[in-house]
């Protein structure tokens, strides 16, 4: 109220200033109240305050259980008290269980009252709080302040039980327009808006009005262009964790069954641990999760809706034009949301988050495919609130292996196997100049980790050993410039002679072998590390010499470029496919001794093809990559494995197998694995191209890479062999 301000006019802004759909009586009661104060300024300030708080509130109601009037007083006025946790470590589905969330109410009024009482209480329970009283304006001694319950009127009837929370002495005004935005936009996504009749627990009126809940209709879900249903569990004979994924891309009337299971998802739920680089470069290491992370996340399923806005339609039955079912996803759009016991755990699914990194893949990508205003969805766990605790402030999971599970197998699911699949139907799966130059080039983000492990190397060395440590440093950057020259070379060599295609496949598979070079050798430099800081002085020499070794191997495996990279890349020759084996085999010796990788050899003779004999290395190189790394894998998980590798050549059928019995793949994913870009390593870490190029340049050379089609060779229900079938070429 300014100061000498006609309280006449005061009234009658006020009464302008009523919502359209306020209740009549009640409008004139407040103005006849007040217009018996205008005599006085003060008796009318302190009228208008006090009919403002008296007749504007928010009132929430539930029949449920209720308060005694001792846990009003005991549980809901001491912030911070756990009251359900023991519930819910019982079993029940409490939502909140930290007792923080009541204090809440103060951001939307100044004023509190609460009615409560259980069914074995007479009366209701009744609590009043001005939160005023706390404000820096009150100097009243806070141990002044008395806030606590007091017996209020009977119950009607024996059995009423609930509680109702006022909040008046509002802080905004709620319209009709501003109260329906807030039910329709956020309060529809409180309860899970996919079951038709969730929101049924909610009545919701305004000034008497009932404001409908919308749900997300089921016709629009109908018509999305693709979609990926997802669902994790453990076999009930084995306990392994599996995770399967039904996708169906509509629009293209094509579908894929994706089943991961054990090993496979503790690959692709890996951890991504930062550590300090060199020169202020970030270098990351993978981390694995614990088996007890999946079972604290227990099982989930997920739903998920993708439109192509550009070509959506009307939908029969929901809406007339092409812009109102854009409006409609629009609507519920912005990624998967999240839900635990049919209620929401935010932000999930919020404007400013991208939990699943929708659209930093999608904006890379032609086409923006699959990003957040594409998609809509949900998400459902079941576990509990101490497997999967919220912050405080209701704003996500805390961090935990359980939660980065979670994310890590929805990311590789929707990147990667629903992408795939879109990409695939729409024929955009060939690789592109951008990805084949970085997978070129991707020994650089190794060479800075090999460079700041040769750092903390060079600070463990005494001064007689400093010599090693600079012949080095010498060797890393010869290594480094021959891998830079190699891919010029051949980026120089291709560009004449064949298409872009063809171009860029073989730029891409030169990086993936730098790349496995640069990853040994990164190893091996941390390994020596290790030796020098628990080794004997007589020992650390030794190590020293031993990574000296091993770096010239690896100068051999990049000089061998010659055969990929110039005039040598294209030509074939004659050569006996036994050789080559054993050249592949023999610069892996190392890592096969590290990891006690048994290796069975081919026995008897090979057989001689006429073809580009660095080609079947890197066909070899890759296969024998891909093994290492599950068998790894695999025996980090299970006590008492003995990983193996057996390769095999058949003069009579021209073929080389390589079988190693590691976790596997799924039969239904046989074909699959042989796409680019199709991965189960963590999310954002290798580009899957490394068995689609190989089968590229079997075909090149007139031959066939597959896996082979018996089931259970190693593992029940799985394919564990690859074949390069040579008989035709």
């Amino acid at each position: 109220m300014a100061e000498g301000a006609d309280l006449r006019d005061i009234l009658a802004t006020i009464q302008k200033g009523f919502v359209s759909t306020a209740p009549k009586d009640l409008c004139d009661r407040f103005l006849r109240t007040l217009e018996r104060k205008l005599g006085n300024r003060d008796s009318f300030r302190r009228t208008l305050v006090a009919l403002y708080a008296r007749d504007n509130w928010i009132d929430v109601r539930d029949q449920g259980k209720g308060m005694t009037i001792n846990e009003l007083d005991e549980v809901f006025l001491t912030v911070g008290t756990r009251s359900r946790r023991k519930d819910n470590i019982e079993g029940a589905n409490f939502l909140g269980d930290k007792g923080v969330g009541r204090l809440s109410t103060m951001r939307l009024g100044d004023r509190l009252l609460v009615f409560s009482a259980t069914a074995d209480q007479p009366f209701w329970g009744r609590l009043r709080i001005d939160w005023n009283r706390f404000s820096h304006d009150d100097e009243t001694p806070l141990e002044e302040i008395k806030v606590e319950p007091v017996k209020g009127q009977p119950k009607a009837s024996p059995a009423m039980q609930g509680t109702t929370i006022r909040i008046s002495s509002l802080n905004a005004d709620w319209t009709p327009g501003r109260f329906e935005d807030v039910i329709r936009l956020r309060i529809a996504r409180t309860v899970d808006p996919f079951e038709a009749r969730g929101n049924g627990l909610m009545l919701v009126r305004h000034n008497g009005n009932r404001v409908v809940i919308p749900v997300v209709p089921r016709k629009l879900l109908e018509a999305a262009h693709a979609s990926c249903t997802i669902k994790f569990y453990f076999d009930p004979k084995t306990d392994e964790p599996i995770l399967e994924a039904d996708l169906n891309y509509s629009l293209r009337e094509k579908k894929s069954f994706v089943r991961w299971r054990g090993v496979e998802i503790f690959s692709m739920a890996q951890k991504d641990s930062k550590r300090r680089g060199k020169r202020g470069h970030a270098a990351f290491e993978n981390i694995l999760i614990r088996p007890q992370a999946l079972k604290d996340l227990g099982p989930f399923e997920a739903e998920i809706y993708w439109f192509n806005r550009a070509v959506v339609r009307a939908i029969d039955g929901l809406t007339e034009k092409q812009q109102e079912t854009r409006d409609q996803i629009a609507h519920w759009s912005g990624g998967p949301m999240l839900y635990r016991h049919g209620f929401r755990v935010l932000p999930y699914g919020e404007p400013g988050d991208d939990w699943l990194a929708l659209d930093r893949n999608a904006f890379g990508e032609s086409g923006f495919k699959l990003n957040r205003q594409q998609v809509l969805g949900r998400v459902l766990i079941h576990s509990s609130h101490l497997a999967l605790s919220e912050q405080t402030n209701r704003q996500g999971l805390i961090e935990s292996d359980a939660e980065a599970a979670l994310r890590k197998m929805l990311m590789v699911t929707l990147h990667v196997e629903l992408r795939g699949l879109i990409n695939a139907a729409d024929q955009l799966e060939t690789i592109k100049k951008r990805e084949a130059e970085e997978s070129a080039m991707d020994f650089r983000k190794s060479q800075v980790e090999v460079e700041t492990a040769l750092d903390e190397l060079r600070l463990h060395l005494t001064a007689d050993q400093i010599p090693y440590g600079n012949r080095l440093g010498d060797a890393v950057e010869t290594l480094v410039t021959q891998c830079a020259a190699a891919v010029r070379k051949l980026d120089s060599s291709v560009s004449q002679t064949i298409d872009d295609r063809e171009k860029f496949l073989h730029l891409a598979g030169i990086g993936l072998i730098t790349e496995f070079i640069f990853h040994e050798l990164d190893r091996a430099v941390r390994h020596t590390i290790s030796a020098l800081v628990h080794a004997q002085a007589s020992q650390q020499q030794s190590a020293l010499r031993a990574l000296e070794d091993q770096l010239v191997t690896l100068q051999k495996r990049v000089s061998a470029f010659d055969e990929l990279t110039g005039e040598k890349r294209q030509t074939k020759s004659s050569f006996d496919v036994a050789d080559v084996v054993a050249y592949v085999l023999e610069q892996h010796e190392n890592e096969f001794g590290r990891h006690a990788i048994t290796i069975v050899k081919p026995q008897g003779k090979g057989f001689v093809v006429k073809a580009v004999r660095g080609m079947l290395v890197q066909i070899l190189e890759n296969l024998i990559a891909n093994s290492t790394y599950w068998l790894k894998l695999q025996a980090s998980y299970q006590s008492g494995f003995k990983p193996q590798i057996e390769v095999t050549i058949d003069p009579e059928t021209k073929s080389i197998t390589v079988e190693d019995n590691g976790p596997g793949v799924d039969p239904g994913r046989k074909e699959t694995i042989f796409q680019p870009f199709i991965t189960s390593k963590p999310a954002g870490q290798g580009r899957g191209l490394g068995l689609y190029i190989s089968r590229e340049l079997a075909e090149y050379n007139g031959w066939q890479l597959y896996m082979d089609s018996t089931v259970g060779l190693q593992r029940d229900g799985r394919l564990n062999m690859f074949v390069i079938d040579m008989g035709d070429a």
